[in-house]
């Protein structure tokens, strides 16, 4: 499998899973549309770090808590500052489902 078919598999999956765990309680029109868009702002960026710098936690981390604030900001201009609290936990809760399955995998 090439490298780039490998990325995005990957990256269907991480949608399809962020989307998964937040989706039921967001309920917010679009909400898929949200998911891609900031995950394809942050992710292959993330992906390039890793693959340059290793992925030890002491960087994994709060690089994962710096995209979790950048998703949660871009989200919030998307959706309006009147979710900023509700956003701010689905960001969380996205970021930690992509952490978790890139320790499953």
């Amino acid at each position: 499998m090439s490298m780039l078919s490998a990325f995005l598999a990957f990256e269907i999956i991480n949608i399809a899973l962020e989307y998964t765990a937040t989706g039921w309680w967001v309920r917010f029109p679009n909400w898929i549309l949200s998911v891609v868009a900031v995950n394809l702002m942050t992710h292959p960026l993330l992906m390039i770090v890793i693959a340059h710098y290793g992925s030890q936690n002491s960087l994994v981390i709060p690089l994962e808590l710096a995209i979790a604030v950048t998703e949660w900001l871009v989200l919030v201009f998307i959706h309006g500052r009147n979710n900023a609290y509700r956003l701010l936990l689905a960001s969380f809760v996205m970021n930690a489902t992509s952490y978790s399955t890139g320790l499953l995998l």
